[in-house]
């Protein structure tokens, strides 16, 4: 794409030295040279839009998976934390590990790992609205946030994605952490590491989704308990 856009400013430049030594007059020439050059200019600036955005991209989504990176969603769950705070609303964020994930990788190889890991995340988007959030916060470790909901619909997303799990990936089960603002924290900071510390208790048990212990829990046969 640059090297297209080099031949076009070459040729332009070419063109108006042709006109300015051939036939027309100086002034008209210039005006038509002049035109070219904002021609070139408004060209470059929308390709130089179009390269920003495609580095923001790159900088904002895994490069394997497509989700959003660690730091992106952090910025997005302080934004949905603010804005449910201003709004007297809940969000809830789900921390997801894939169970065993270390021990796939070394029976199937890594491309096979990658090719779980991005199955999973486009489960993942399937498995929730336009309106959430579907982060990779690192290695098999996935993080969904679900605006105006609270703990126990956010349970039963949870719940849904592990049955999704277990039907599309054979042999594959997940581990989930269940946080709520404003029930479980008060900031996004604190949401994030009570969800990470729920997580990493489910995983203890594999197939398990945890809660903070002031939830009613009542959504079915999933294997879900609560922390005390």
């Amino acid at each position: 794409m640059g090297s297209r856009w080099i031949s076009l400013s070459v040729s332009c430049v070419i063109i108006s030295v042709w006109l300015i030594g051939y036939g027309l007059p100086s002034d008209e020439s210039m005006i038509i040279f002049l035109l070219l050059v904002t021609v070139i200019q408004s060209l470059a600036a929308y390709q130089i839009g179009k390269y920003v955005d495609q580095l923001r991209q790159m900088a904002y989504h895994d490069s394997l998976t497509g989700v959003l990176v660690n730091r992106r969603f952090l910025d997005k769950l302080v934004e949905e934390v603010e804005l449910a705070r201003s709004n007297h609303q809940s969000v809830t964020l789900l921390f997801i590990d894939l169970d065993n994930f270390k021990i796939f990788n070394d029976s199937f190889g890594h491309m096979e790992g990658d090719r779980l890991l991005c199955q999973f995340a486009r489960l993942l988007q399937a498995s929730v609205r336009k309106q959430d959030t579907v982060g990779r916060w690192g290695g098999e470790e996935f993080v969904v946030l679900l605006t105006h909901t609270d703990t126990i619909r956010g349970l039963a997303i949870g719940e849904r994605i592990q049955n999704q799990v277990r039907l599309a990936l054979s042999g594959v089960t997940v581990s989930i952490g269940v946080a709520s603002y404003p029930h479980h924290a008060s900031t996004a900071e604190e949401l994030a590491e009570k969800a990470d510390m729920l997580m990493y208790e489910a995983k203890k048990r594999k197939d398990c989704m945890m809660v903070a212990s002031n939830e009613k829990i009542n959504i079915g046969k999933t294997n879900t308990r609560s922390l005390s």
